[in-house]
């Protein structure tokens, strides 16, 4: 049996509402657990948790917690004080916490007693030492705990759903984590260009899902083909435009599904300035194509920040190939960097009966595929229906 005390992080200074992040937040581990959980309780702030193996590692992978602590239980302080007799140190440094106040010591007072005993051991306190445990007392209870630190933020599904524009490259995956940090549940959209790009970006996709559903618990992956669109686009308006309308239309696209799978924003991997077509100018104007309030968690970050926290997260291996995505294709020598709204519309007004007609066909073709971590994942031609497949081939 494997025993844990689970240290919530900033859902303890939530007031009334704090009972839902706990609900939310307990109900997420029994998702991933599953048959591993023997008990689960609520300790106000602290999560008691008994598995029947260890789950450390998939316990680094959930919001909500800010510590995990590794325990070892005991019933009596002389059992306690046999335990640390063997342990493999000569120096040590630990904290007390007495929970529990019914103890006839307070936690100063039991950490005294207990760096005495020690000592006659030849075993030396050491307030600098690195490697350092805890010692609670709760429910009636001695607790050892080697606390490893969790991911904190909030629990995924906490704050709502979500949808994400994914691409295969460092940003949007890194801007996903960060939803799903905000309590988040994220559901994931994909635009592609199939057969003008080739199935290998498709495929990095699908891993990168993989790799974030651990986050997320599991996952619902979109794709949409808009090679027609692009096409229309490049022979009807100005280049230097270009950027600009494939977004615009791709946030109109991710509006109509967001509303059809209940997400409340949509999040993307924009960073201001990272690229030409990145200005303040350019993203108030993309933004103005939806109602929808659009979540840039990288909007400050600069690139090696992205890239620390892909690798942090498991996504860096993937994107840091080069793929060539529907981002890529059509693209003009010359961005314009500072759009202005009214020439956009003026522009859109002329051919927006055909944009129309395209957008409706590219949401009528729409491509799902349901993920789990742990299970093989399914995929269909609808959002509403889904078959078995350990694979999944674009639509052209």
């Amino acid at each position: 049996m494997n025993k844990y005390l689970l240290k919530l992080g900033e859902i303890v200074l939530k007031g009334r509402n704090r009972f839902i992040f706990e609900k939310r937040l307990k109900e997420n581990l029994k998702q991933k657990l599953n048959d591993d959980i023997i008990s689960l309780k609520n300790w106000g702030g602290v999560f008691y948790l008994e598995t029947k193996k260890d789950v450390s590692e998939d316990l680094k992978k959930f919001f909500g917690i800010r510590k995990i602590g590794i325990a070892q239980e005991f019933i009596l302080f002389e059992d306690l004080k046999n335990f640390l007799f063997k342990m493999p140190f000569l120096k040590y440094n630990f904290e007390v916490k007495r929970a529990d106040k019914n103890y006839p010591l307070n936690s100063l007072e039991i950490k005294q007693k207990i760096i005495d005993i020690l000592k006659t051991a030849g075993k030396i306190f050491d307030s600098k030492e690195k490697i350092k445990f805890t010692i609670e007392y709760r429910d009636g209870k001695f607790f050892y705990l080697e606390n490893i630190d969790g991911l904190g933020g909030l629990p995924v599904g906490s704050s709502g759903k979500g949808l994400a524009l994914l691409s295969a490259g460092f940003d949007s995956p890194v801007a996903s984590y960060l939803a799903m940090k905000r309590g988040l549940k994220v559901v994931f959209l994909h635009f592609h260009s199939y057969p003008q790009t080739g199935k290998e970006v498709l495929e990095a996709i699908e891993n990168l899902v993989k790799i974030l559903s651990q986050y997320n618990l599991s996952s619902e992956l979109y794709l949409m083909n808009i090679l027609e669109l692009q096409k229309f686009y490049f022979q009807n308006i100005p280049k230097e435009y270009l950027v600009i309308f494939y977004r615009r239309s791709m946030f109109r696209l991710a509006e109509k599904l967001a509303q059809e799978v209940k997400a409340k924003t949509l999040i993307t991997g924009e960073n201001l300035g990272q690229v030409a077509s990145q200005t303040v100018e350019n993203l108030s104007v993309i933004s103005e194509a939806t109602n929808l309030f659009v979540f840039r968690p990288l909007l400050g970050f600069n690139k090696e920040e992205i890239i620390e926290l892909s690798k942090k997260i498991g996504t860096f291996e993937i994107s840091q190939k080069k793929f060539e995505d529907c981002c890529s294709l059509f693209i003009p020598e010359k961005v314009k960097t500072k759009a202005k709204l009214e020439t956009i519309k003026k522009i859109e007004e002329k051919i927006y009966s055909k944009i129309n007609k395209l957008e409706i066909n590219i949401f009528s073709k729409k491509e799902y595929i349901n993920y789990h971590p742990y299970f093989p994942h399914s995929s269909s031609s609808s959002s509403s229906s889904s078959s078995s497949s350990s694979g999944h081939t674009p639509s052209s």
